[in-house]
């Protein structure tokens, strides 16, 4: 049996059951783990959306033994309110028509904006929504005539950073639907939030390159198109013409350069010289400059002098020469350059995400940024939960000399401890039931670059110690293998915990610690960095009105304050979620104390007052009354992620 399951089946109630029903579970728990894999692969590169999301899509419908359903993005329309967009859905087409719309409208995604509907309904509540008589469930809402037979339905939502990206839906399974299967969906689930993020962030990643990359071919445009200025002159070198942008180079208009000579438009040396080739040129007919271009020194009218492009050419009219002189001011292509070079860094920026605040304390951690980044130490970035922990160890990669490796970014509280070993390893064919590929793992993935390993503390022993082994010396075994390979990448890891305490609660290793916390990163609360909570608000602000095309302008001086004296226990995370749903119920173009979510008024206790306990039991009470018995927001009170709050409830009974 695998690893997986042995570690699953430890944290089950103990009860009698037959072979049948062990065989059929270890069967499902196999498939479960192979379609995690098989997603978390493909996630990796996110080259194929819509083979993940069509294979996440199948691999749900038999996991949960379903005839249909569909995995779909939330989004908001004009108003604020939430409808789906599918990536992935069953064809339930029940005539000509419905299979004509599905078939021309389904690989862009359907959207249903239907809330009075069982999908609405986790939307609105943000709930899982089971319905095994829905012909009796209030929620339905109607279904066009002919639509094929709704026995039992379960929709799911997707989570990423504490706020809805999504949700999932599957309909009649024989048996219906229960909680026990949501709760055994769980790391699939995740999985599916997980591609759901990933393509959201790809999308905004290629838009903001596709709109700076826009910007910026126009400029090399207009670098690389004709010069500008043209003045025509005779053989003499007396001006005959000129166009309206000589005559905004320099400074003179037509009437006060035609009939004068070229050079009056140079300072000496460059006049004086000017004559000379015109007088050699006409009397050898040879030319150092013709259909050359040179550059030379341009004087304005005001007597100010300026970098210029000369370009002359030779044109015969009848039995007259002439001569065509094209001019560009380069002063203005210096300041084409500094702008593309600008965009290209603000480019590279959108590529790596940024970091804001301008506060002391983040002074301080951009210093240690630097520091750390220049060489190849393990990192360790410690911070509460929502402080931005993964945007700066992107920043660290970004600055590093491995900025053009991959960045790989795993969750370690988000998979099982057999799951996480194989998913940072990897496995060969065979290495476990449901293994029928070899499986690269996160370490093989980031060769080259940078493995952010997120959640740290929240890592089993046996997974610390194998953990160790690679980080000591630099090689892996993956699953199934007996032959170490060699690594070369940086690791970096984060957590919310103070893992001293942790070692000396014996939850985690002291070797380990030393070897992750050569370079130290401390990434402050935003509590602690007061001045910034409305540089951020703004930018948030900034990122619905690029998103909705919302016109809200900024805030009143009353939400200002009222947002300045939150204690944030989600810190920016928790910040970016209110100022979204601000954005949400603002009807005016200002946003007022009554657009703020209701915990900015009444969570008034700073959340570092819970740790004054020295009793860990009391501390939990304390949160969780705190919350109002909201276990996530107890967690994000206690600065531990919620995976951890179980753990803990459960130990302490």
């Amino acid at each position: 049996m695998c690893l997986t399951l042995l570690v699953y089946y430890e944290t089950l109630p103990v009860f009698h059951e037959t072979k049948y029903m062990l065989e059929r579970r270890d069967n499902w728990y196999i498939r479960l783990l192979a379609a995690i894999t098989t997603a978390q692969g493909q996630l990796l590169h996110l080259r194929q959306p819509d083979q993940l999301f069509d294979g996440l899509l199948a691999a749900l419908l038999e996991l949960s033994d379903s005839e249909y359903g569909f995995i779909g993005e939330t989004l908001y329309d004009d108003k604020g309110q939430p409808y789906l967009r599918t990536h992935a859905i069953t064809n339930i087409a029940w005539n000509d028509y419905t299979r004509q719309y599905y078939e021309e409208n389904a690989v862009d995604g359907l959207e249903f904006r239907n809330l009075k509907t069982l999908f609405g309904a986790v939307l609105t509540e943000n709930e899982p929504v089971i319905a095994n008589t829905p012909a009796h469930d209030p929620r339905r809402g109607g279904v066009p005539e002919g639509h094929p037979s709704l026995d039992a339905f379960l929709g799911i939502p997707l989570h990423s950073g504490g706020q809805m990206i999504g949700m999932a839906g599957v309909a009649n399974r024989p048996e219906g639907y229960n909680h026990d299967l949501v709760e055994n969906l769980g790391p699939f689930i995740h999985t599916c939030a997980n591609a759901i993020f990933a393509l959201q962030a790809d999308t905004e990643r290629r838009r903001a390159q596709a709109d700076l990359s826009e910007e910026r071919e126009k400029l090399r445009a207009i670098l690389d198109s004709a010069y500008d200025g043209i003045i025509t002159i005779d053989e003499s070198g007396t001006i005959e013409s000129c166009n309206r942008r000589s005559e905004e180079i320099f400074g003179r208009s037509q009437a006060t350069m035609v009939g004068k000579n070229f050079s009056l438009l140079m300072p000496e040396p460059y006049r004086s010289d000017h004559n000379d080739y015109v007088k050699q040129y006409r009397e050898s007919g040879q030319a150092k400059v013709m259909g050359l271009s040179r550059e030379v020194i341009g004087c304005h009218s005001s007597g100010k002098q300026f970098p210029i492009s000369l370009t002359i050419n030779e044109l015969q009219t009848g039995s007259r020469r002439l001569f065509t002189g094209l001019v560009r001011d380069l002063s203005e292509q210096e300041k084409n350059h500094r702008r593309l070079a600008e965009l290209e860094g603000e480019l590279e920026r959108s590529r790596f995400g940024q970091l804001i605040g301008r506060s002391r304390a983040m002074q301080r951690m951009y210093k240690a940024i630097a520091s750390v980044a220049r060489l190849d130490w393990t990192v360790l970035i410690e911070g509460e939960t929502g402080t931005g922990k993964e945007l700066v160890a992107r920043a660290i990669h970004a600055a590093s000399p491995r900025r053009d490796g991959p960045f790989i970014a795993v969750n370690c509280a988000g998979l099982s401890d057999s799951l996480l070993a194989s998913q940072l390893f990897g496995h060969t064919r065979g290495a476990f039931t449901g293994a029928v590929r070899d499986q690269p793992g996160f370490f093989q993935a980031a060769e080259g670059g940078t493995l952010f390993l997120d959640e740290i503390g929240d890592i089993s022993s046996e997974v610390q110690t194998a953990l160790l082994r690679a980080l000591e010396s630099s090689e892996i075994i993956p699953l199934g293998e007996t032959v170490a390979r060699t690594i070369d990448l940086r690791v970096i890891a984060a957590t919310n915990l103070d893992l001293n305490q942790e070692v000396e609660k014996e939850r985690f290793r002291q070797d380990l610690l030393y070897r992750l916390r050569v370079g130290r990163i401390e990434v402050p609360p935003l509590r602690e960095r007061d001045e910034d909570i409305t540089l951020l608000a703004e930018a948030f602000l900034a990122e619905v009105r690029v998103a909705t095309g919302n016109a809200i302008s900024t805030f009143s001086p009353s939400a200002t304050k009222s947002l300045r004296g939150h204690p944030w226990p989600g810190n920016v995370r928790e910040l970016r979620s209110a100022i979204q749903y601000a954005a949400m119920n603002c009807l005016s173009g200002l946003i007022d104390c009554s657009d703020l979510p209701p915990e900015i008024e009444t969570l008034k206790v700073d959340p570092a007052t819970l740790q004054a306990h020295n009793n860990e039991h009391a501390d939990i009470q304390a949160a969780l009354s705190q919350a109002n018995g909201n276990r996530s927001m107890a967690a994000q009170l206690l600065g531990i992620s919620r995976a951890t709050l179980y753990r803990r409830l459960a130990e302490l009974k």
